[in-house]
């Protein structure tokens, strides 16, 4: 067969975006399959001259857009207007490194209608005698954008007992924070608001010092959850790729970092194939860390956690090797080193 994308498809010819509701799909982008899962992939969304490319995972056959992923690159890429339907051509890129190869798919055209982007900055950040940095307005800690919701960010860290709150700018007290409803809410309250000025300034407050995930939603419905974080004593890792194969009974287990309880690391053989973390052996239907997007590869940093096996993305190995993984559980983020 000759390296050639003959055809693109799109799930639908006109998408409507609905910021409400960023993690529902909006677009996927289908090609015909390829038996070398070397090829690499990118999806070319140009409006007019403005392009965005997005990569695909190698031996991937369509690319799946959620409502909030796709929004983004259209309103903050493509410089399309809210609610002003546009035109969006879409391309695929072929391309295998190895021997210097690449092809283009013919263009395809759909209309798309980008909603507003609301209150969804690029960047957000906590400040308060609860955080690392305390209550420094120049150099508060960031927060880290959800790689599967545009419109979601996250802190996971060490807190200590106090208060904290969001701004949404550094340098300036006088900047827009996102704040709870009442000062000091119980911490299973889940409303948010965004003060201009920050005034009344509310905050919340941590009572017990220790480790907390806290994510915040700032779309059009937006919500806090703060939640206290347990390390696991021990993961595992399943699959292919790894020396048990795919058997949830007897997984491959991961080495836990002394001093630190929530770093693990595995050093040893990896096949080309695919893995993902389980948090307990024994059942599919646990929790299991994996990538943001399926058949993911090795330069990836981002891991997500999955409750009952609900999305089933795994991390994908290409070539053979001797290979370190440092994974950490509470800030959520993997290192894939090949030796």
């Amino acid at each position: 067969m000759p390296f050639e994308i003959t055809a693109i498809t799109a799930s639908a010819d006109k998408v409507v975006i609905n910021p409400s509701k960023p993690s529902e799909e909006a677009l996927t982008v289908s090609w015909p399959a390829f038996s070398n899962a070397m090829i690499a992939y990118k999806i070319i969304l140009a409006n007019g001259e403005q392009k965005d490319s997005v990569a695909v995972a190698a031996g991937a056959i369509s690319k799946r857009f959620t409502q909030g992923e796709l929004n983004a690159i259209l309103v903050e890429n493509l410089k399309m207007t809210a609610n002003v339907e546009s035109k969006l051509d879409i391309t695929v890129l072929g391309l295998i490194p190895s021997k210097m190869l690449s092809t283009t798919s013919k263009t395809i055209s759909i209309q798309v209608v980008p909603g507003p982007v609301g209150a969804a900055y690029a960047s957000l950040w906590v400040v308060g005698d609860a955080t690392p940095n305390g209550w420094n307005i120049d150099n508060p800690n960031a927060m880290k954008k959800d790689p599967t919701n545009a419109f979601q960010f996250k802190f996971n860290e060490v807190l200590n007992a106090g208060d904290f709150k969001i701004p949404v700018a550094t340098g300036n007290w006088g900047t827009d924070f996102f704040m709870p409803l009442t000062n000091h809410p119980k911490l299973s309250e889940t409303a948010v608001q965004l003060v201009p000025g920050g005034n009344p300034d509310y905050k919340w407050n941590i009572a017990s010092a220790g480790a907390y995930k806290i994510l915040l939603n700032i779309s059009a419905s937006p919500f806090i959850r703060i939640k206290p974080f347990t390390p696991y004593k021990q993961i595992w890792l399943v699959g292919d790729a790894v020396p048990s194969g795919w058997t949830i009974d007897n997984p491959t287990p991961m080495v836990p970092t002394a001093g630190n309880p929530y770093e693990f690391t595995y050093t040893g053989a990896l096949k080309v194939g695919e893995f993902k973390i389980p948090t307990a052996t024994g059942s599919w239907d646990g929790d299991f860390f994996m990538p943001p997007t399926n058949g993911e590869g090795t330069t990836g940093k981002d891991a997500i956690i999955i409750a009952e096996g609900k999305v089933d993305n795994k991390w994908k190995i290409t070539e053979a090797g001797t290979y370190k993984i440092t994974f950490n559980q509470l800030y959520e983020t993997i290192s894939i080193v090949k030796n």
